[in-house]
């Protein structure tokens, strides 16, 4: 699955590392930063390592939400449980 986020431009000079060539891309005609699958935290990590711009940045860690899968709604406890068991 993409998923892409607006940018204007990318910072001067960026060059995304070889091992991204198939999974990221800045498609310049739409403004749009696009990430293709799951992007894990290293990999954020090492994309947010190639520039200090925020305004790079920012978008990035935008992408990196949405490539991430959503956790498991939090656990309410003990009280949880016991609602689950006894009823409402």
């Amino acid at each position: 699955m993409d998923h892409f986020v607006k940018i204007e431009r990318l910072p001067d000079g960026i060059q995304f590392p070889e091992e991204f060539h198939d999974r990221l891309l800045y498609d310049e005609s739409r403004h749009r930063l696009v990430y293709r699958g799951f992007m894990s935290k290293g990999d954020f990590d090492r994309l947010c390592r190639l520039s200090d711009d925020w305004s790079f940045r920012r978008p990035l860690e935008e992408l990196f939400r949405q490539c991430t899968p959503e956790t498991a709604t939090p656990s309410r406890g003990l009280r949880g449980w016991l609602s689950s068991i006894m009823g409402p």
